[in-house]
């Protein structure tokens, strides 16, 4: 047997050999080390049985820019909401037809004309030049066309309640919904657009 300087003892024969201890780094920690470790110190959505983050617990938080416009996002988050939460349970016809919401101030009356986007039996929409949005309530008046040559303008007027104004086509896109109509009104209103040719389905876009 020999034994080489610097190193462990190396046997050419029965000696058995002296077995290598593995090096433990400095930065690794201990088996005694892990399991001192409260429970408590994983992060949230661990799980510590498999090793794996459990994804079901786990929540994804948008970070926003710090320079984004506080007002904008806000607006924003809010035509998401409603956009969501308004079902589009019922048939939507597309008529062009005028339009005029007005808006009874404190001290005066305020008139806005545009055109009716889409519609149906709970609500509309309509394009306006202003940008304009009212809490409480508003009335809508709409101008079905004639439909016979020499056959006066028929009027419809509706008590609504704005939902939304966004920035839409280059004009401002206002959403509505009815609350009250005059007498009779609904189904004259409802009678027309059933036997117009502009229904688009509940479910399309």
């Amino acid at each position: 047997m020999h034994k080489v300087p610097g190193k462990r003892k190396v046997s050419y024969g029965t000696d058995p050999v002296a077995p290598a201890v593995p090096a433990t780094p400095a930065d690794q920690p201990t088996v005694a080390e892990q399991a001192a470790v409260p429970a408590t110190a994983a992060a949230p959505g661990f799980n510590s049985l498999s090793g794996n983050p459990d994804l079901g617990d786990v929540i994804v938080v948008q970070d926003l820019s710090q320079s984004q416009n506080p007002a904008i996002a806000d607006t924003l988050a809010k035509f998401n909401v409603v956009k969501t939460q308004l079902l589009r349970s019922h048939t939507r016809y597309l008529v062009k037809w005028e339009i005029a919401l007005i808006h009874q101030g404190l001290d005066q009356q305020n008139s806005y004309y545009g055109r009716v986007n889409d519609i149906s039996e709970n609500g509309l929409s309509m394009f306006c030049d202003y940008n304009v949005f009212f809490n409480g309530r508003v009335k809508l008046i709409m101008s079905l066309p004639p439909l016979h040559i020499g056959a006066p303008v028929q009027k419809i007027e509706v008590e609504s309640r704005m939902v939304y104004t966004i920035l839409s086509q280059y004009a401002f896109r206002i959403g509505l919904e009815f609350l009250n109509f005059r007498d009779g009104e609904k189904k004259i209103l409802m009678d027309r657009l059933e036997s117009s040719n502009a229904a688009l389905r509940p479910g399309n876009a």
